[in-house]
């Protein structure tokens, strides 16, 4: 099991704070606290349902699901965090036999991680920004009949491109996968976070036994502490699911769902796109490439500075993800994370501006 990309950033970055020289991450967000006033939990220290409270669901099919009809053929699991519920999607799946599973590149590393510790296998499907990173289905169907594989995941609004996938290219993938008798998971993690409310003219239909959605309460909104996530499936799966999720995490926390139905303030969709902004036109004032975002906290320029770009970001505090953790075709690329405090970032690119970080 490798060490993850994120902690040995972090690493890094505490190493030179030790030294009381200014670090931060470029490649991570860095959200300001929140307060919890006149909380009264009742029963904290009791396990409640196991599938998750109904309130929560209620409100996760609310406020995560938005772009989905929902149907009654399909149930919602609440799990610890999205991680815990694609690992439970993952094993499941899996089973006792090695299976094939794919991913749609750029990707998010834990991907490949959990994947790991299910036994299988990973193959890798690239999609690239001089394409705006679309999915070609010829090739698509090819990559799954091919390589057998038996599940697909992807990131929509994309980890780290930012690329949000409209209604007609997720129905075509439903649609692919079905034939191939692959299972769909479409991790949507940062849904709340769109800049291009177009992508979506209609809600998709669920009615597919082998689609499954990925949510997440800690993106979405800043709760990373919270650790809340969701999965929506068939309910034949969400049962399965459950099973896996119980036996690894036991119920989900019950304070933090309390908190989640109690404390509604709280799921308020973050404004970003003026950080989006600020972000993006310093990186276009030197001419550097990228997709403009559709969605998700991330830009995932191309480096124009290649050849001095890590030595003089490391020099200067600047810390950051390579491209290349993101799929072996993204070598000379980094993450780019612009959901952070609007002074730190004014700081950031100030750096990034004077010694040609970029």
């Amino acid at each position: 099991m490798r060490k993850s990309v994120t902690l040995s950033l972090q690493e890094n970055i505490e190493k030179m704070r030790s030294k009381k020289k200014f670090a931060v991450s470029l490649s991570n967000p860095s959200f300001d606290p929140k307060e919890l006033k006149k909380i009264n939990i009742k029963n904290f220290n009791m396990q409640g349902k196991l599938s998750g409270h109904e309130r929560v669901i209620s409100l996760a099919e609310k406020k995560l699901l938005k772009n989905w009809k929902i149907n009654k053929s399909n149930k919602t699991l609440i799990t610890n965090g999205a991680k815990a519920g694609l690992y439970c999607i993952f094993k499941t799946i899996a089973g006792k036999n090695n299976k094939n599973f794919g991913i749609v590149n750029p990707n998010w590393p834990t991907y490949v991680d959990l994947i790991d510790l299910c036994n299988s296998k990973s193959f890798f499907f690239d999609t690239y920004m001089k394409e705006n990173y679309e999915i070609d289905f010829s090739k698509l169907n090819k990559f799954l009949s091919s390589n057998k594989i038996k599940l697909l995941v992807l990131s929509s609004p994309n980890n780290p491109s930012g690329k949000i996938y409209d209604t007609r290219t997720i129905s075509n993938l439903i649609k692919t996968c079905q034939k191939n008798k692959c299972y769909l998971v479409i991790d949507e993690s940062f849904s709340s976070h769109t800049f291009n409310k177009k992508l979506f003219n209609k809600p998709i239909n669920l009615n597919s036994e082998y689609l499954i959605i990925v949510n997440s309460f800690s993106k979405n909104f800043h709760l990373q502490g919270l650790r809340l996530g969701i999965i929506h499936a068939s309910k034949k799966l969400i049962d399965r699911f459950t099973n896996v999720h119980i036996a690894v995490n036991g119920a989900p926390n019950t304070v933090s769902q309390f908190i989640i139905y109690s404390k509604k303030e709280l799921l308020v969709e973050p404004n970003i796109k003026d950080k989006m902004t600020l972000v993006a036109d310093f990186l276009k004032s030197k001419n550097v490439n990228f997709y403009s975002p559709d969605g998700s906290f991330y830009l995932f320029p191309q480096i124009k500075n290649k050849k001095n770009f890590s030595q003089l970001a490391n020099k200067n505090g600047l810390f950051f993800l390579e491209g290349r953790e993101f799929g072996s075709s993204y070598k000379g690329f980094y993450r780019f994370c612009f959901e952070k405090n609007k002074s730190e970032l004014k700081k950031i690119i100030k750096i990034m501006e004077k010694n040609e970080i970029y």
